[in-house]
């Protein structure tokens, strides 16, 4: 039930090393390192209408109720346990988290600067910004670049996301759809007239065979970053001081309020998938490249569905690799630099590089993704239409946490997987080592499932969709005359520690 840690890592994981703090665990809100356990999730985005009422409640009676993360570690051990005893029936596992866009602090604290400028403006605002970003001693960070019309306005955007005043977010978690919705009803119940609720959004994981995958097939959720003091790594998991994802630690950057500590910003996105136009996509491009679907829909991604991954099973799927945690992630692409294995441009080498950038480079930019699948299946008829029906939406509810929106989930988004140029500094197989001065680098392309729009001066495409594994020299390209994936809404958000929440905010 839990998009971050496994069971056996929360279980395994070491004691802090000398020197290191401790993570107050009774602090920090659950779902930002381990992941509140969900099979079904609402998110409640709302306006603080009665500021003093609001603060009083969330004093008093809604702060008690936030899980943290002390309480989501315990619930992995009652799961286990759970599971081995062979139990069936699916516990409910109420978690409640809470966060505020910048509006919704300045209301509670008026005039506070969390000292991140992406959050301070807000999501739909740097959504829309066409702007880089210019940063000290570095090159400046692309833009999010969600579509816009020629005004500016962002155009797939829905407009309760893009035009209402969001000051906050409530995360509701658990095991059962009942449970849930028991949940969020005593919750506004407590909240009455104090908040106005402006969207109520719900997702669920996928049933049966498909859980744990999103609505293009493919296992989610494979590569997270390992925590250290918390975590056990798995084979090729990195393990990450916690001040990348919360203030308060090493390698966090100075909070300007003491009350940052054990806080979090997180990032969420609305995030339509066309399913029947992406297959049959893959459909017809494969037959005009001459290869197999599934390999071409692989190569795209980077993982075979089951999550196998192409740096270590590059011909076919191996669904026991795929599922296995030892080995699944246990790679690091520094073996694959003709890309034969893997291309440049998969999903999964933009958005986290491994070992073609140094570790120096790539650890700041990891973010703790707990996203979480919206909408229906796929029907027969939009199937056989090879087109999502009229009116209808599914998706991902994208969910990620960091200490800088700016370094991290915008940089990923802009510089990386937006950026036709990255991976940087890539050559043809058969270069020597090094290459000549003056030999022409790849360009690898935009991320073929994430990548926003680009300006209507570079191609829409990506490099080498055709493998030349394990020999070969075919040059191909592959074209994506459209996006796959629509952003539909967003917000930036700050999740307090629960010293915050009853103290500093209210």
């Amino acid at each position: 039930m839990s998009d971050t840690l496994t069971p056996q890592q929360v279980v395994a994981a070491p004691q802090a090393q000398p020197g290191d703090r401790p993570l107050a665990l009774e602090q920090i809100q659950g779902d930002i390192l381990i992941g509140l356990q969900k099979f079904f999730e609402r998110f409640l985005f709302f306006t603080i209408d009665d500021v003093p009422g609001f603060k009083t409640l969330l004093r008093d009676q809604v702060a008690p109720l936030i899980t943290t993360s002390e309480v989501v570690q315990l619930r992995e051990f009652q799961l286990r346990d759970h599971k081995n005893q062979r139990n069936r029936d699916l516990l409910p596992l109420v978690g409640i988290n809470v966060g505020f866009t910048g509006l919704g602090i300045d209301k509670l604290v008026p005039g506070a600067d969390l000292g991140d400028p992406s959050f301070a403006k807000g999501a739909s605002a740097r959504a829309a910004d066409p702007t880089p970003v210019p940063t000290p001693g570095g090159p400046p960070i692309n833009p999010v670049n969600d579509p816009v019309d020629a005004a500016g306005k962002l155009t797939t955007w829905r407009s309760e996301f893009r035009d209402s005043v969001i000051d906050g977010v409530f995360l509701i978690t658990g095991g059962t759809e009942e449970a849930v919705a028991q949940q969020v009803q005593d919750l506004l119940d407590i909240l009455g007239d104090t908040v106005t609720l402006v969207v109520d959004q719900g997702g669920a994981t996928r049933p049966e065979l498909e859980r744990g995958h999103e609505h293009f097939g493919w296992l989610d959720g494979v590569s997270q970053p390992g925590i250290k003091g918390l975590s056990s790594p798995f084979p090729g998991q990195n393990l990450l001081d916690p001040g990348h994802f919360v203030f308060g630690y090493l390698n966090s950057p100075d909070p300007p309020l003491p009350w940052m500590v054990n806080g979090s910003f997180m990032v969420f996105r609305r995030l339509n998938q066309l399913v029947p136009e992406f297959n049959k996509f893959v459909l017809d491009t494969s037959d005009a490249l001459g290869m197999d679907p599934v390999l071409l829909g692989a190569r795209m991604v980077g993982r075979w569905k089951s999550g196998a991954p192409l740096a270590l099973t590059p011909s076919q799927d191996d669904t026991s690799l795929g599922k296995d945690p030892q080995q699944n992630n246990d790679f690091d692409f520094s073996d694959d630099q003709a890309q034969r294995r893997c291309p440049f441009g998969a999903h999964i080498r933009k958005t986290n590089p491994r070992s073609d950038i140094s570790r120096a480079n790539l650890d700041p930019r990891r973010i703790i993704r707990a996203g979480i699948p919206f909408g229906d299946e796929v029907s027969p008829e939009e199937a056989a239409a090879h087109a999502t029906g009229a009116g209808v939406e599914r998706g991902l509810l994208f969910v990620c946490y960091q200490t800088s929106i700016l370094q991290q989930f915008e940089f990923l988004q802009g510089t990386w997987a937006n950026n036709p140029g990255f991976v940087f500094g890539k050559h043809r197989p058969g270069t020597p080592t090094p290459p000549p001065v003056g030999t022409p680098q790849i360009t690898v392309g935009i991320d073929p499932i994430i990548g926003q729009a680009v300006p209507p001066s570079v191609a829409r495409a990506a490099d080498e969709p055709i493998p030349n594994y394990p020999t070969g020299n075919v040059r191909s390209t592959l074209n994506m005359p459209q996006a796959f994936i629509v952003p539909t809404g967003g917000g930036y958000f700050f999740m307090p520690s629960i010293s915050a929440l009853t103290h500093e905010l209210t």
